[in-house]
């Protein structure tokens, strides 16, 4: 996730992207967000009592907002994906799902972009300078770590990553299985670099408002507003055609995945959605 603005800001976005996580660990952040955001925010800046106060506030808010309307909806989306897996999976219906879910981020940064923004009104000037050269350093420590692997080295930890993954929700794989997760992850694009340029770019764009004097208050929160929300007008034709093309292979891939399943493997699949059904009860109704 992207931290943008200031030390409170910046945390915000990074506690609060610990909703979208479902499992037991998971419901201990959840329901102690606004307690443990205090350790992560020092990661990126140092707030005032006050600042740290608005901060809480902000995620106490948003929480509340997500718990009532945001977990419901993404249950509902879970319930609708084991449904289909349970019958027969068509591309569009699929993807329909995939996308919904991904839409959980946007949503929430929809809310919480303006009681963001209006926290960022209030940093002094060091306090901006801290927290975007804590970002840039974290910027170009992902920099430096890109540069040290290969093409090749990267698309080989990428199917460690995604067998991993597969086996956690199917069991042992078979040989077919095992090579249409390889071919799939051979045809992925490699958009890490696209993805790097994408969060410089957005760094630029914050810093520039947070260190534009001419700027009135409500010039301020306007345009730290846009760069919190909108996060596309700051990716490039290349990165987004590249995120389509990957979600386009995933989807094909579940769907060919799914006419191998075992009746175990289906099984398991339905344990773990099960499992991310409950969690998700559990995270509503704390």
């Amino acid at each position: 996730m992207f931290k943008i603005i200031n030390k409170k800001f910046t945390r915000a976005l990074v506690v609060l992207s610990m909703l979208f996580l479902c499992s037991c660990s998971a419901s201990f952040t959840y329901n102690n967000l606004t307690w443990l955001s205090s350790f992560w925010v020092d990661d990126y800046i140092d707030l005032n009592k006050q600042q740290n106060k608005q901060l809480k506030s902000i995620i106490t808010t948003t929480q509340q907002w997500h718990r009532s309307t945001q977990l419901p909806a993404y249950k509902q989306g879970i319930t609708n994906l084991k449904s289909l897996f349970n019958q027969q999976l068509n591309y569009s219906q699929l993807k329909e799902q995939v996308v919904f879910a991904r839409a959980h981020f946007t949503n929430l940064l929809e809310y919480a972009n303006l009681p963001l923004a209006q926290l960022g009104l209030t940093l002094s000037l060091a306090q901006k300078e801290e927290l975007i050269n804590s970002i840039q350093e974290q910027i170009n420590e992902e920099q430096e770590e890109f540069k040290q692997q290969t093409a090749s080295e990267r698309k080989s930890e990428r199917l460690e990553r995604q067998l991993d993954y597969y086996q956690q929700w199917l069991g042992k794989l078979s040989d077919t299985q095992t090579a249409l997760i390889s071919t799939a992850n051979n045809k992925h694009h490699d958009s890490k670099a696209l993805w790097l340029l994408y969060k410089q770019t957005r760094l630029n764009a914050a810093e520039g408002v947070l260190t534009n004097n001419t700027l009135n208050d409500n010039e301020f929160v306007e345009q730290l507003s846009f760069v919190i929300k909108e996060r596309d007008a700051f990716m490039s034709d290349e990165l987004i055609n590249s995120n389509e093309a990957n979600l386009d292979l995933y989807v094909n891939l579940l769907l060919e995945l799914n006419t191998t399943l075992s009746a175990k493997q289906r099984e398991n699949v339905n344990d773990e959605f099960d499992e991310l059904i409950d969690t998700l009860t559990d995270l509503i109704n704390d």
